[in-house]
């Protein structure tokens, strides 16, 4: 395990392992490819920032460790040794609510997509991205936000529509909890819209737009922007997401 020396300058200082700072954003490799999954390891290995604190192939093993070691963030195949990464992502995100779940994947079917946003995903990116993205996607969903790979936003939009051309709204209000401001918030999260246009837009400050998207989730009962998205259109709280900027 690498370590870092204390800079008191008394002698016999202890070292700090590098995987117990609380400011590190610590990591589970679930992928059952053990040379790729090297690969990712070696590549976190170099961020300061990031703690692998543990790595698996299988389905089982994962919800074992997500469980006990409670990692910050998962970063999740779809297809694993012994069963499907969809599965554990939507186990995970039920029993451990601040641990995020970063889909890592191979797939760009449409429809794993949008069931991985309904199982709690955070992010769902390819497995083509270049090494340099891994650590900044970690961090990104480490924070709260949502992280999708561009080729696939298109699939989402398809699928605000239909659920806005197609479905009935709820027969209860989904956010009837939430304040005007919340609401406005959430219309604006639900175009894709980042915190910084979001602050720039409604002339408030980037860290009250953050708290805002925290209460709506907690409110909603909801684990990420996406899923309050589609939560948002499903609802009829917003139009048609293609109409916006």
């Amino acid at each position: 395990m690498t370590e870092i020396k204390s800079t008191d300058s008394g002698t016999g200082a202890a070292s700090v392992p590098l995987s117990a700072r609380p400011d590190r954003v610590s990591v589970l490799l679930v992928e059952d490819y053990k040379i790729y999954r090297h690969g990712l390891r070696m590549i976190l290995d170099l961020e300061d920032d990031i703690a692998v604190i543990g790595e698996t192939g299988s389905a089982v093993e994962a919800l074992d460790l997500a469980a006990t070691k409670r990692p910050d963030v998962v970063v999740l195949d779809i297809l694993l040794t012994d069963g499907n990464g969809l599965q554990v992502c939507r186990e995970i995100c039920a029993s451990s609510p601040g641990t995020k779940v970063l889909m890592l994947t191979a797939s760009d079917d449409d429809a794993d997509l949008v069931e991985a946003v309904k199982a709690g995903a955070t992010g769902y990116l390819l497995k083509d991205i270049a090494p340099d993205q891994l650590p900044e996607s970690i961090r990104v969903v480490a924070g709260g936000q949502s992280l999708l790979a561009p080729e696939l936003g298109s699939v989402l939009f398809s699928e605000f529509s239909a659920l806005v051309r197609g479905a009935p709204p709820r027969e209860e209000e989904p956010a009837g909890e939430l304040t005007d401001r919340e609401r406005e918030v959430l219309g604006l999260v639900a175009r894709g819209w980042s915190n910084r246009k979001i602050a720039e837009e409604l002339f408030i400050a980037e860290n009250t737009v953050k708290n805002h998207v925290r209460n709506i989730l907690d409110k909603l009962q909801l684990r990420s922007r996406m899923q309050a998205a589609l939560y948002a259109v499903r609802g009829g709280l917003i139009g048609d997401p293609a109409d916006g900027d």
